[in-house]
Formats: structure tokens, sequence, C-alpha cells
């Protein structure tokens, strides 16, 4: 489609547009697409067979790891501090898990219930920005610890199969859960986030602060080519944007660096 027949249509749209901010309480409306800022200068539509989109961001935490993950694996909270994400829930969670021996016992040696712990499996997130809102559905595979990779539309697993395949998980398909993922923003969407403990090389003798290193991976390709041209004026921000966020709130959860 040549950039010209699209700038007439944008401005019009762009002239009738109310003036929104996509909020948690908004509806999902897949049409609203067509409001902000399609009135780019030299609009242009990208080619429907390219390869997905790949944004990564990455920051080093005065935190452990562990501590780290527990934030990125509770996807409900997503809402209260990632930009662009309205709403978040979780709708289904893997089978309950021991817990690492080194803290699946009580001191007196017993299990407790408290030592079964799940991991999201399922989720349905609502995306908004720059007058866009849509909701889809994520398939969400936790290597705990480590790993939390949320999957839609056509997109595959980036974790190997053997890794999946010890923990018991599996790759349901783009058909799973409400829209399965099909039919939304996005053709396929894989978010990664992975969290890994730094080494500790302080020499001095004197206390110790763990440090821990975030990478965020998003891989998407929308479903329709205009969505792809109509965000290319904030994608390359938007991967540096949620991990700071997220450093934002590691720090409001977790204070002050806790010393060894």
């Amino acid at each position: 489609m040549a950039t010209t027949s699209l700038r007439p249509c944008a401005q019009r749209l762009a002239r009738n547009a109310p003036r929104a901010v996509a909020r948690p309480w908004m509806p999902s409306i897949a049409h609203q697409t067509r409001r902000g800022f399609l009135n780019i200068p030299g609009l242009s539509m990208p080619d429907a067979n390219s390869p997905p989109q790949h944004l990564t961001a990455r920051r080093t935490l005065p935190y452990a790891s562990d501590r780290l993950y527990e934030i990125i694996a509770d996807i409900d909270s997503y809402p209260r501090f990632l930009p662009y994400c309205a709403s978040a829930r979780v709708t289904r969670w893997t089978d309950p898990a021991p817990l690492p021996s080194s803290s699946s016992s009580s001191p007196g040696g017993e299990n407790t219930a408290q030592t079964q712990r799940r991991w999201p499996a399922q989720a349905d997130l609502t995306a908004g920005w720059g007058g866009l809102q849509e909701t889809y559905t994520s398939r969400v595979f936790c290597v705990p610890g480590r790993i939390v990779e949320a999957i839609s539309g056509e997109a595959g697993p980036e974790i190997p199969a053997a890794e999946l395949e010890r923990l018991g998980l599996r790759d349901p398909g783009p058909g799973a859960g409400i829209g399965g993922g099909r039919g939304g923003v996005f053709k396929s969407l894989v978010t990664r986030w992975t969290v890994r403990p730094l080494p500790n090389t302080d020499t001095t003798g004197e206390a110790k602060v763990d440090w821990s290193e975030v990478d965020l991976s998003l891989r998407y390709r929308f479903s329709n080519p205009l969505y792809a041209a109509v965000s290319s004026a904030v994608a390359d921000k938007l991967a540096p944007i949620m991990v700071e966020a997220f450093v934002k709130e590691a720090h409001r959860v977790l204070g002050n660096p806790r010393k060894s």
C-alpha cells in the first residue's frame, strides 16, 4: 500500500479522535488502533513477511536473583508498575511442586504446606499505548529462579524442549485459552525475562551485597502491518522503559540491598 494513500485517512482520524489514555477499566476495543499516532509523517507499511522485531534491555541490580525472580513471576502485579500494562490476570497455574531442598523443610525437618509452590502457566493481559488497547492470552513457562517466558499467537517457546520436559511443561499451542492469542494485535509475541546471579568479586573482607543481572527480550510480529507502522516511533524505547520500571519496583519491594 502506498504511503500517500494512508495520510488523508490518518489525518481525518487523528482530528476526530478524542484525547484518551488507556486505563485498566476501559474495555478492550481492537479498532482503537485507528486512534492516536496514525498521523505520523511519512507513515509507510512494512512487509507483512518481515521477520519479528526484537528488542532487548539489561540491568544489573544489587539484589539476590531469587528475590528478583519472585517479582518477575508475580504476573498479577504487572499493572501496578509496568507501563503499557493495563491489566493482567493469571488464569492457569502449574501443579504445586516442592521448593528446593534448602528451603523445603521447617526448622524441625518436617515438610510444610508452604514448601509447595506453583507458577503461572497462562495469563490474560491487556496492553495499552498511544490510544491502542488490546487484550490477549499468553502461555507462560517458568524455569524457577531463572526465566519467565510468556508467548502469544503463533510463537513457540524459546526455552529448549528438554528443559520444558524436565520441568513437566508443554506448550498447549496457539488455540489455548480465551482467544488463544489469535485475532488480536499480535501475530506472535515472546516476552522473556531472565535473571542470573553475578559472582561476588569483593575481596575486602567486608559485608557483601548480592548482585544479579536482569534481561528483558521482546520478540514480536503484529497481525496487521498497520500496527507495526504506527508503533515504530515508540518500539525501540519499549524494552528500556519496561526494565527501568522493574528496577523501581525492585527498589520499592526489596528496599535497601541485603548484605551477606
